[in-house]
């Protein structure tokens, strides 16, 4: 089977789409960076003092990799945003294995779900999320029958403030980027609306000038067939 060719308006589609789809990335990973160090800190102080070290790597390795992620922009986008995927995914599982099913972890994994499908597409979003589910079962049964123990539960104390500061950040962090990710996309297509709009406005005003063009055209010609019928004197 001959293979397609693609047009140059296609490429410019698909050029366009992986240009808003690093936008989103690099938004991302701006807001994971900026507002998610507040949740950083706090996190490394909790852990430290708790001596829940297993959350401390999290925490470290989680925002290490998002603020390196952040500043190698001459990497290819597919590396930068599968790097990006990969990170919430092992951040999610860790945080899972050190405190349960409660607050953090699911945030991260939920949000690392939606945003391949924004970075990707369908194929791969299928794929986070499948690889998240068997992670929330495996991490289940692991827990559940006493093959490992979760870290502590302190970070999930309802009456210690502090432990509402950092979940307030947190979800800042991931509320903040899928804003961020809906703001891009649909600022986009309303401005391609508007340009569409523009367009048939333009070809319509074209489509006028053209049938005014070729009215006068007719008109000239049966002129002149009427000036070369007439007798001459």
């Amino acid at each position: 089977m001959a293979k397609r060719s693609v047009t140059s308006w296609e490429r410019d589609v698909v050029d366009e789409a992986k240009g808003l789809r690093e936008q989103v990335l690099n938004m991302s990973l701006l807001v994971a960076v900026v507002v998610g160090g507040a949740a950083f800190v706090r996190t490394l102080i909790d852990a430290v003092e708790r001596g829940a070290w297993t959350v401390l790597a999290v925490a470290v390795v989680m925002y290490t990799g998002a603020f390196v992620l952040l500043l190698m922009k001459r990497l290819s986008y597919e590396v930068r945003a599968a790097g990006f995927l990969a990170l919430l995914y092992i951040a999610g599982v860790l945080a899972l294995l050190a405190v349960g099913y409660l607050g953090a972890p699911i945030l991260i994994m939920a949000g690392q779900s939606v945003l391949a499908s924004v970075l990707f597409g369908r194929r791969v979003t299928l794929i986070a999320l499948g690889l998240n589910l068997i992670a929330l079962l495996g991490v289940g049964a692991i827990l559940s029958t006493g093959l490992m123990t979760v870290e502590t539960m302190a970070f999930y104390e309802p009456t210690v403030f502090m432990n509402w500061l950092r979940i307030t950040a947190l979800f800042a962090v991931f509320c903040g980027i899928a804003v961020v990710s809906v703001d891009v996309i649909t600022s986009h297509l309303n401005q391609s609306l508007k340009d569409q709009a523009e367009l048939i406005e333009n070809l319509k005003g074209a489509m006028q000038l053209r049938d005014a063009a070729e009215t006068q055209r007719r008109n000239a010609e049966k002129r002149l067939r009427d000036s070369q019928r007439m007798p001459k004197v």
